[in-house]
């Protein structure tokens, strides 16, 4: 008998040990949002199956976090002072980089600029970008700065080595430019234009302008967002639609959601609205785009769907025309239900025949 007690006291530590045992913790790697399958993500209070946690906020803005921990699902990050946990699926990693002597962190690639940090020797730091032949883009806590690409064990790598990583790279980037270019052509904007986000604003547009191969000028002193808040006449199902979408304004975005008043994104927001008067529509913007019959720029009435994107294998985001050349959406986690120009969509579609 005292043989049998003390298999099972072992065994009990070592289930107490496998139920105990903590999420693997990341070694500096971090995030960066894929505009290429998402526009925006919801931060959660806790990493739960079901999905279903409280939301303290979302992601939609290229900014790079640290990944403190992560299971199957779930990053953990640390947020405005909070953590909170991301769905992994949305983003892509980035590598992290261990430096091969101590050195600074300067404000540009160049070591004769701002120091704005510095670094151990054998310290990881996130790899956020190749800057130049000379110097990396890295993060080490909430600093972000350049530092010789000779300080980092990137330069112990093999050409073949280098080459794939920089190539990961780059479709990251260009992924990014594609969505600011987006945003760009149809007069959209990450945040509320005012005076201060303006400038916020050119800045991410020069930043991932210098991508460009074709080393174009980006031009940001075109028209703002319009906010129209419009009702507009009609008895048709196309103008009710409208109209009822519009009684939602301000109301917040959520991915995934289909709330009304507690949170919806852009094709979620569409569902609803036109479920409403009894057309069913799927909680996905490239397929709600199969419906309906095709209508040219300019000729849009009011409940009609407007559909963004780069091409039409690639339809990122859909809004709701007010035919009068504006549109309501659910935009982003930042700015929620809002109206806005209609800018230039990919295509526009017609629900409801005349």
């Amino acid at each position: 008998m005292r043989k049998n007690k003390k298999i099972i006291i072992l065994l009990s530590g070592i289930l107490a040990f496998q139920f105990f045992a903590p999420k693997t913790t990341a070694h500096a790697k971090g995030l960066i949002i894929n505009y290429d399958i998402t526009e925006g993500v919801n931060i959660r209070e806790s990493g739960s199956s079901s999905n279903n946690s409280k939301i303290i906020g979302g992601i939609d803005y290229p900014d790079v976090y640290e990944i403190k921990e992560e299971d199957n699902d779930w990053y953990k990050i640390d947020f405005k002072d909070k953590e909170g946990y991301v769905g992994k699926s949305w983003f892509y990693v980035l590598d992290d980089v261990k430096t091969l002597d101590k050195g600074k962190i300067y404000e540009k690639a160049d070591e004769k600029s701002k120091e704005v940090s510095d670094f151990k020797k054998d310290e990881k730091l996130i790899l956020v970008n190749f800057a130049d032949k000379d110097f990396i883009k890295v993060k080490k806590g909430d600093k972000t700065g350049f530092i010789k690409i000779d300080k980092s064990d990137l330069s112990k790598k093999d050409s073949k080595n280098l080459d794939k990583i920089k190539d990961k790279y780059k479709k990251i980037y260009d992924s990014i430019k594609r969505y600011m270019d987006y945003l760009d052509r149809n007069n959209l904007s990450l945040y509320p234009v005012d005076e201060k986000n303006k400038e916020v604003q050119g800045e991410i547009n020069r930043i991932y302008q210098e991508n460009d191969s074709n080393n174009q000028a980006y031009d940001d002193s075109g028209d703002e967002v319009e906010y129209v808040y419009y009702t507009v006449d009609g008895d048709d199902i196309g103008s009710k639609a409208y109209n009822f979408a519009t009684n939602f304004i301000g109301n917040p975005y959520v991915w995934g959601g289909t709330s009304l008043t507690n949170g919806v994104d852009c094709s979620g927001f569409t569902q609803q609205v036109y479920g409403k008067f009894g057309i069913g529509l799927p909680h996905f913007a490239q397929s709600q785009a199969d419906y309906g019959k095709t209508v040219n720029l300019g000729e849009e009435k009011a409940g009609d769907l407007v559909f963004f994107g780069t091409s039409m294998s690639n339809i990122t985001h859909v809004a709701i025309a007010d035919g009068q050349g504006g549109i309501v959406h659910a935009a982003n986690p930042r700015d929620g239900i809002i109206t806005s120009g209609i800018g230039n969509p990919i295509i526009i579609k017609r629900l409801i025949e005349d």
